[in-house]
């Protein structure tokens, strides 16, 4: 190469060095993406293909799905993309679908064209519309008021649904940091209620918000992608208390914080540190209460593995110390192979993928799971008991909500058009 011809380069590397850094708030409005040390790195355990037990021929496993009772309906079904199933104090179920609606599942009857005694068909009636935006997780409270995590709104809450005066008031769009500032809650994803105080506790999983697709729809799938790809761990699990009408922060630096669950004496919560497959233990008693761990400003983390990202997460109050966490979807290679690079060229290749359009980014591969968790307490070891798992999403897949309830498991899902039901006998 001549002199011209290093010349020339030059010129060129400055130009596109120059056109990067001009094009750089259009391509990664959310910033570039960071470096992650081992520490929060993804742990993935293999899947066993072996493990059918959330299959339909295992036994455990009942479907619902929605009764169409004059073959037809007006508006289209109600239920679809059940993200977390909900109970109120009356035992009656509810779903909260993609189109905002809180829907009553009732009357569950045999499906009449299938032999399968596990497959029911249920009645929807649309109680209540719960505004703009997609809810997430939500819960009754012991008043019977549900609290519910709107993508678009924050934290909401609708008392008696059934009421045609009753209407979604907004708690929290932002939260009070120690300094005095604001700041918006951009992600809202699970709630639960501490059974003790009535404390409201839930996740803003990520401060890369919501936006719409090619089509016009929202798409929050799409944000917890570029969250992943970005490594930034801006999640926190939030707190707010009904008797002042304010949330407080009580754990950040979490990789999408998604499931949120209060153990039966509200000792602790758990959540889900999505991208780093992980369960988070904050506690609210004993000498641990309120400590945050080192560095990351998040709670102690459970010693275990899982065969993929996790999701929803809920703690029966039958059973001490057993929890249970939604296991949405394996780790592809390529997912894996983007998480193992160190350093700068990590950093490099995954600010690459957060450039890829939307509709290129690699789609979630089928599996379902379900584990099972008993806390450590008394000299006993955190562990895994049971791992309930459809290995390829044939009858299952793309769990991302868990309910305990009466024994058994209600399971969701953001992709699904029915309600899962796993027996724990």
């Amino acid at each position: 190469m001549d002199r011209n011809q290093r010349k020339l380069a030059s010129i060129a590397c400055i130009l596109l060095a120059v056109a990067i850094q001009r094009l750089s708030p259009f391509l990664l409005p959310h910033g570039p993406a960071v470096e992650i040390s081992p520490l929060h790195r993804p742990v993935i355990s293999e899947v066993d293909p072996s493990n059918e037990s959330l299959r339909l021929k295992g036994g455990r496993l009942t479907k619902i799905y929605e009764r169409m009772e004059d073959g037809r309906r007006e508006h289209g079904p109600l239920l679809f993309h059940p993200e977390t199933i909900l109970f109120d104090n009356g035992g009656i179920m509810y779903i909260m679908n993609e189109g905002a609606k809180l829907v009553s599942l009732t009357d569950f009857r045999p499906k009449d064209d299938d032999d399968d005694e596990h497959i029911l068909t249920a009645r929807t009636t649309e109680v209540a519309h719960l505004g703009p935006g997609r809810p997430l997780g939500g819960k009754f409270d012991s008043r019977n008021c549900l609290y519910y995590a709107s993508v678009m709104l924050g934290l909401a809450r609708l008392c008696d649904p059934a009421s045609p005066t009753s209407k979604v008031e907004l708690l929290a769009s932002r939260v009070r940091l120690d300094d005095g500032s604001w700041s918006p809650i951009l992600y809202a994803d699970d709630v639960d209620i501490g059974p003790r105080t009535g404390h409201v506790y839930f996740s803003d999983a990520s401060d890369v918000p919501s936006d719409l697709d090619g089509t016009g729809n929202l798409d929050f799938h799409y944000s917890s992608k570029i969250e992943g790809a970005r490594g930034k761990r801006s999640g926190r699990l939030l707190r707010y208390r009904p008797e002042t009408g304010e949330a407080d922060v009580l754990a950040t630096g979490v990789a999408f914080a998604n499931g949120v669950a209060v153990d039966e004496d509200e000792t602790y919560v758990l959540y889900t540190s999505t991208f780093e497959a992980r369960v988070m233990r904050y506690h609210l008693q004993g000498p641990r209460a309120g400590v945050r761990g080192p560095r990351a400003g998040i709670s102690t983390r459970l010693p275990l593995e899982f065969p993929g990202f996790l999701d929803g997460v809920d703690c029966s109050f039958e059973r001490r110390g057993v929890c249970y966490v939604a296991v949405a979807t394996t780790v592809p290679p390529l997912a894996r192979a983007l998480f193992a690079i160190p350093g700068r060229l990590g950093t490099m290749v995954r600010t690459m993928t957060m450039v890829i359009p939307r509709d290129w980014t690699p789609k979630q591969e089928p599996y379902g799971g379900v584990a099972e968790i008993q806390l450590g307490d008394d000299g006993k070891a955190t562990a895994i008991v049971r791992m309930f798992q459809d290995p390829d999403g044939r009858d299952a897949s793309m769990v991302t909500g868990v309910t305990e309830f009466g024994g058994k498991l209600y399971l969701g899902s953001l992709h699904n058009d029915y309600v899962g039901v796993l027996s724990l006998d």
